[in-house]
């Protein structure tokens, strides 16, 4: 299970982010709680919740651990 991920900024909007670790692209849905958070940096940690169906595989992201 993933805990958090820590990385480089690539791309930010009010719905989701991409981090950069290690040459890999995470795309992770946010809320505006934790856009309001990372906007203006250049890195972040995330800590994730991993949303698995057998459809679906999501990673959701939040700013605190306290608000995952």
């Amino acid at each position: 299970m993933i805990d958090y991920i820590k990385g480089h900024i690539e791309s930010l909007n009010p719905t989701e982010v991409t981090l950069e670790t290690y040459g890999i692209g995470y795309r992770i849905l946010i809320s505006l709680q934790t856009y309001e958070g990372l906007n203006g940096k250049e890195e972040a940690k995330v800590y994730i919740h991993h949303y698995l169906r057998e459809d679906e595989e999501l990673y959701y992201g939040f700013a605190t651990n306290d608000e995952r």
